[in-house]
């Protein structure tokens, strides 16, 4: 076997193994995730046998889950570790971000205020900010009311979520955060007319933040703490920093990276850190009638927390939503989103069903998802809405990297064969040394994979759920891949040479 032949086979056996590679990661996607599971604890059986392979389909270190049945907490479920590098496990004691779980928890603040004669939820929210007022628009300011930011429904644009600041790094103010600062930020404004539509905004529970400090006198995290969290029974959570607690969670990116324990000046609407089993006392304190249900019916008036539940425009309550079941049963719940955490919490007040999931990874938002259907499904006996377009989704982002990856291996394989053939040589060994044409090659791609390397893995902005990682995965290998061979330009194909006709002989035709 001689040289040429040898490098050719390695460099398409190397083609054939990185294909292959890709191929079976992209299909490690799990299977109908939402398989009925019929009672509490043969749902509780199907966790334990399908979340393991879920966190290495997906690579989730950590999951805690807490599942309620009859208005009690029938299991508390602890998978894998909350932090990778030191291999703690997660325990009950656990803490995770929880997001825009956040929103419910200061809905119950707002609530307190009104209970206690404070503040009132139509009351126009200008009667009580000094510090900061909404800017002019079209729109008239004077009509946004308490219940709808709560809801949603104050004509605030959609608000794009907060990303948060590394521990050490300078925190805007309130002020600040809702006049726009950041890079990415704008300056919170009507865009529409107060309670015509429901447009998510956590913008709006920033707002709700303020005015909970200007109305309290206090920091938001300390009226929340003393009057919130510790009389609903919550006693592990927190709106304050938790970085230095030992039982802080770290939160993971896309591709298994540590990421910072970021810091929320909006706390009412990305800032509580809390457990499974608080918001498992959350949701109990949440159902109606529960003879459990001693901290809210001390707390909150069962008018009140009755009005929290009833949705105001579309599915928005206060500080919560509203989904109809396949069984026609309404489900009370919220989920959350935080760099590195994803989060759920849901309740049934019919039957005293709940479902509390806390994960530490961006990855967690697919493992979340699984639990959810499954769990929907083991209460109804049918198939969630959303369960078809989210495997349709995945299926369409697996055939995408699928694609990504074979081109990829046929282009390598063509440059082998090419660079074996003399097609291709290394730029200082080329005739014409194209310098020029390589640099612009690599500011390019340099370029635009550094955006993506930023957006994906150190800012992890992107929404790269359901498949979408393995098309970004291979989006790095091409970026690689035209990199490399960008030094081996392609020689100039000989030209071939005509044939001449033949001379004549003299005295005879041709």
């Amino acid at each position: 076997m001689t040289f040429k032949t040898k490098t050719a086979l390695g460099w398409l056996a190397a083609c054939c193994i990185f294909v292959t590679t890709g191929f079976a990661a992209t299909f490690g996607l799990p299977g109908n995730a939402s398989a009925a599971a019929g009672s509490p604890e043969e749902f509780k059986q199907l966790l334990d046998r399908k979340v393991p392979q879920w966190q290495e389909t997906y690579n989730v270190p950590g999951v805690a889950v807490g599942i309620i049945h009859n208005g009690q907490v029938a299991y508390s479920l602890n998978f894998g570790e909350a932090d990778k590098k030191s291999v703690v496990p997660v325990s009950k004691d656990t803490l995770f971000q929880a997001g825009s779980i956040s929103k419910s928890l200061t809905a119950w603040g707002i609530l307190h205020l009104v209970d206690t004669g404070r503040v009132s939820l139509d009351d126009p929210a200008a009667k009580y900010l000094t510090r900061w007022k909404l800017p002019v628009s079209p729109f008239d300011g004077s009509k946004v009311t308490l219940r709808q930011l709560l809801s949603h429904t104050a004509g605030l644009p959609a608000h794009k979520g907060y990303l948060g600041s590394a521990p050490g790094e300078p925190l805007p103010t309130l002020e600040d955060s809702l006049s726009g600062a950041g890079w990415n930020g704008e300056p919170l404004q009507l865009a529409a007319t107060p309670g015509q539509e429901a447009v998510y905004s956590g913008a709006g529970y920033t707002l709700l933040q303020l005015i909970i400090e200007e109305v309290t006198g206090l920091p938001f995290e300390k009226y929340m703490d003393q009057q919130v969290l510790k009389p609903l029974g919550m006693n592990a959570s927190t709106f304050g920093a938790a970085s230095d607690n030992p039982m802080m969670s770290t939160g993971y990116g896309y591709f298994g990276q540590a990421l910072p324990d970021y810091q929320f000046t909006e706390k009412a609407a990305a800032g509580l850190s809390t457990t499974a089993a608080d918001l498992m006392t959350l949701i109990l304190a949440s159902m109606e009638g529960n003879p459990e249900n001693v901290q809210a019916s001390t707390f909150l008036s069962k008018s009140l927390l009755q009005e929290m539940q009833i949705p105001v425009l579309s599915e928005n309550g206060l500080g919560i939503f509203a989904r109809t079941l396949p069984n026609d049963q309404i489900m009370l719940y919220h989920p959350g989103d935080n760099r590195g955490f994803h989060a759920f919490y849901g309740f049934v007040p019919e039957t005293g069903d709940g479902l509390v999931i806390l994960t530490n990874s961006e990855n967690g938002i697919d493992l979340r998802q699984d639990i959810y259907y499954a769990w929907v499904q083991s209460l109804t006996g049918s198939v969630p809405d959303g369960l078809s377009a989210m495997n349709a989704a995945r299926k369409t982002n697996a055939g995408i990297a699928i694609g990504l990856g074979a081109a990829l291996g046929l282009y390598l394989l063509i440059f082998a064969i090419r660079l074996l053939k003399g097609r291709r040589r290394f730029i200082t060994k080329h005739s014409r040394q194209p310098f020029v044409r390589l640099g612009i090659r690599v500011i390019l791609l340099a370029a635009t994979g550094t955006l993506l390397f930023l957006a994906s893995w150190s800012w992890s902005i992107l929404g790269l759920q359901s498949g979408l990682k393995n098309i970004v995965l291979w989006l790095f290998a091409w970026q690689a891949a035209l990199l490399i061979t960008g030094l081996f330009p392609k020689l100039k194909a000989p030209r071939k040479r005509s044939t001449p006709p033949p001379v004549p002989v003299s005295g005879k035709s041709v």
